[in-house]
């Protein structure tokens, strides 16, 4: 689990890559603020929608921090869903998100699911409706200094529920998440926990089903691998998403349909 710090919030951009398939580049590089990796993500106006996102990573044996938050959003004032998620070494740690905009507590879908093949380790998924936004906010967890940790958080605006939410382990390649049903127009926030052990090189992430990948987590060494990734979607129907990765790997998967 490493150091690597990225925000995004959403830009224009294209891809020349098949459709139905996002890629990450081979090398990962740093999103800066403004950018998002791979497809532009269209918002309709009035409907649930990707805001502000970002995340944030420490290596394992790589920090001696007790905390870890995301770079500083730029989230709605109000009317937005913000959702969380993190990955730790010892799954003894997880606790609660907190953020600066007073938002309190936050509510966890489900539990905290420990790792096949790392059974000490796990994952965890958080939100909170409604919330309180704006300039400036950074979504933080506690976190045990020396451990590896990853924590993503992914703004959803015009959105007040959770229509549901799946978490699924998938060991085999390609990895494909549990269906989730919406009611109407919505968005998929979709995380990609990989189960691969130290790599000595970046891993590699792609994603399927029209989804786009906004942030990722994937250097060189021990860290908590991750990529999250978004897909708008106009009118109710079940939907799933489908991830391969490099080196291939299983991985755990959580998809969340915000309306």
């Amino acid at each position: 689990m490493n150091q690597w710090i990225a925000i995004a919030l959403v830009l224009a951009g294209c891809s020349s890559k098949p459709k139905g398939t996002n890629d990450m580049p081979d090398t990962p590089t740093t999103p800066s603020d403004g950018l998002i990796v791979g497809d532009a993500i269209q918002n309709v106006p009035g409907q649930p929608g990707l805001g502000a996102h970002g995340i944030a990573f420490y290596h394992l044996q790589a920090n001696s921090m007790t905390s870890i938050q995301t770079p500083l959003m730029n989230t709605q004032a109000s009317g937005s869903t913000m959702i969380v998620s993190q990955g730790r070494g010892q799954i003894s740690a997880f606790q609660l998100p907190t953020d600066n905009k007073g938002n309190s507590p936050y509510q966890q879908l489900g539990q905290n699911e420990p790792y096949h093949y790392f059974p000490t380790s796990g994952t965890a998924i958080y939100t909170f409706p409604t919330m309180t936004g704006g300039a400036g906010e950074v979504v933080r967890t506690g976190t045990q200094a020396q451990d590896e940790i990853t924590l993503a958080a992914v703004e959803v605006v015009n959105a007040t529920r959770i229509e549901e939410f799946e978490w699924s382990e998938v060991l085999n390649a390609p990895v494909t998440s549990k269906k989730v049903t919406t009611t109407g127009p919505a968005t998929l926030v979709a995380f990609w926990w990989g189960e691969a052990d130290s790599q000595p090189n970046p891993q590699h992430a792609a994603v399927q089903d029209g989804f786009t990948i906004i942030d990722y987590a994937l250097d060189a060494g021990s860290l908590v691998q991750c990529a999250v990734a978004v897909k708008n979607v106009a009118t109710a129907g079940m939907y799933d998403v489908t991830w391969t990765a490099t080196p291939v790997q299983g991985a755990q998967l959580w998809l969340i349909a915000v309306q």
